[in-house]
């Protein structure tokens, strides 16, 4: 089926976004911590950088959050699998999915509520008409230390709405056997022998 096909590519596309991302989201919390205690050894303390800690340590979250699902190693409970049976397994693992699904899909409509964007164009980008008019003050906060619109870090939510909800229809459509398995557990992490296959990890 073309549009399947057109999913698990698009959902490709973004592992090979999050995977980069998440790297340099990782490296980021890690300078940026090493820096704050290199400069407090002598009493210097950078209150820019401990912020901006906080704010990439929660978009690695999010971006984590999303790869682990579509690589389905993100937290699971075995136990009810060994009493049900594969049959019983399968209908688990299709219900993840589309719980997952539905779940992703609600926090797009969620967040499209939340940014407003065509009450932003009706105020012709505005802020100040765009907030009398939907009481919605996203684009004036400001982080406390830095003082930059804090909307833009606000994004990952949308950006995790939207992956989250493409890599569960893509674990639906396998695990529906419309498109064949990919142990994508085993391809980020090669030294990994004993990696199961999709049909067992969960």
């Amino acid at each position: 089926m073309p549009l399947i096909r057109l999913l698990r590519a698009l959902s490709d596309g973004i592992v090979r976004i999050e995977r980069i991302l998440l790297m340099l989201l990782v490296f980021a919390v890690v300078s940026l911590v090493l820096l704050n205690v290199g400069f407090r050894l002598f009493e210097i303390t950078l209150a820019w950088a401990d912020e901006l800690a906080v704010l990439a340590m929660a978009w690695s979250g999010f971006v984590g959050a999303s790869l682990m699902l579509r690589a389905r190693i993100d937290p699971a409970v075995r136990l009810l699998h060994e009493a049900v049976g594969p049959l019983g397994v399968r209908a688990l693992r299709v219900s993840v999915s589309v719980l997952a699904s539905v779940f992703g899909i609600i926090l797009i409509w969620l967040n499209w509520i939340w940014f407003n964007p065509p009450g932003l164009i009706a105020a012709g980008f505005d802020i100040s008409t765009f907030e009398a008019t939907t009481f919605n003050f996203i684009y004036s906060g400001k982080t406390p230390v830095l003082v930059w619109p804090v909307f833009w870090f606000y994004l990952v939510m949308p950006w995790f709405a939207l992956t989250l909800s493409v890599h569960a229809l893509t674990n639906l459509a396998e695990d529906l056997g419309l498109i064949p398995q990919r142990n994508l557990a085993r391809e980020l992490d090669p030294s990994e022998d004993d990696v199961p296959l999709p049909e067992t990890s969960r």
